[in-house]
């Protein structure tokens, strides 16, 4: 058996076991859950209003990477980079998020963006959300940090500190990982300008706000099933955000799905803002209420999708 059946195999060995222990989960709180359930009310208003902010935030995080193409003297009419950002957006639901990346990457270049500018914006994006994410969490959740222990403040501030020495480094650091890449997948030695570095802390911005409105919606979610749901809306902020990054980060499991949900639920038992039961709650609801929002928008970007495309520049 060669190395990748290997990896292959363990992949999947260790997705099904995640997936047995939510599996495990559910059974031991089911009766709470089809009892809590039964007790929803839920408030449409709140969840709708949830729903385009996502949406909105969607909007904003197609523009940043639009503006980091632009950066490399490529541009897509923001049409064509929203139908192809959603597109991408399915591939993070398969094992390894590495797929929604060259995915971005592979589909800009067919809507006629230039190798450098579609790969450099496509990888740039992915580290600048998730460096972001991880100085949300330092700064929108200090409470949240300490109740999951004492080193998990540390280590976000860590975390928030190596990202913006990055962020400083980056203007060099970038232009030769893109060159290499592009070459070895491509074939292809465009020469790769410096972005400014206006630029890329305009993008640190727009995806750190996109993390808020994430927490904020999250917030909404909640309100609209559980109108009783307490604790300000800095703490969803921060759950939100960290759950999330965890989901991100355990790349086995496609679209993050259990790690995000255990870490949700994990944050709320430590801060003590709802019940165990009302958190799973929680964690499924916004599970599947967000699936809709990221596969909906892919799917119906695929089918108005041209059969031809330009070829790339």
């Amino acid at each position: 058996m060669n190395r990748a059946r290997i990896w292959r195999l363990a992949q999947g060995v260790l997705l099904a076991a995640l997936l047995v222990w939510i599996g495990r989960e559910l059974v031991e709180q089911r009766d709470a859950l089809r009892a809590a359930a039964g007790a929803l009310r839920v408030r449409w208003g709140f969840i709708a209003a949830a729903s385009v902010i996502v949406l909105g935030t969607y909007a904003a995080l197609v523009q940043s990477w639009r503006m980091l193409m632009a950066g490399w003297g490529t541009t897509l009419p923001y049409g064509a980079a929203v139908r192809v950002w959603t597109t991408a957006n399915l591939g993070r639901y398969l094992p390894f998020k590495i797929w929604s990346v060259a995915a971005l990457a592979v589909l800009a270049q067919r809507e006629g963006a230039s190798a450098v500018g579609a790969t450099g914006a496509a990888l740039l994006g992915t580290l600048l959300n998730i460096g972001a994410g991880f100085g949300v969490v330092a700064l929108a959740g200090p409470s949240v940090l300490d109740a999951l222990g004492p080193n998990y403040r540390i280590a976000a501030w860590g975390a928030l500190a190596l990202f913006m020495v990055g962020v400083l480094l980056l203007p060099w650091i970038l232009p030769p990982v893109v060159r290499a890449i592009t070459q070895r997948r491509q074939g292809v030695t465009e020469p790769v300008q410096p972005l400014p570095a206006g630029l890329i802390w305009s993008a640190v911005a727009i995806n750190a706000l996109s993390w808020v409105g994430y927490g904020v919606a999250f917030h909404l979610l909640a309100l609209g099933l559980l109108p009783a749901v307490s604790g300000a809306t800095l703490g969803f902020i921060a759950i939100w955000t960290a759950s999330y990054l965890v989901g991100y980060l355990v790349l086995i499991a496609p679209g993050g799905i259990g790690a995000r949900e255990g870490a949700m639920v994990a944050a709320f038992a430590a801060l003590g803002l709802v019940t165990a039961t009302d958190a799973t709650i929680l964690a499924i609801a916004s599970r599947l209420w967000l699936l809709v929002l990221e596969v909906l928008p892919g799917l119906i970007s695929l089918a108005l999708t041209p059969a031809r495309r330009s070829r790339p520049s």
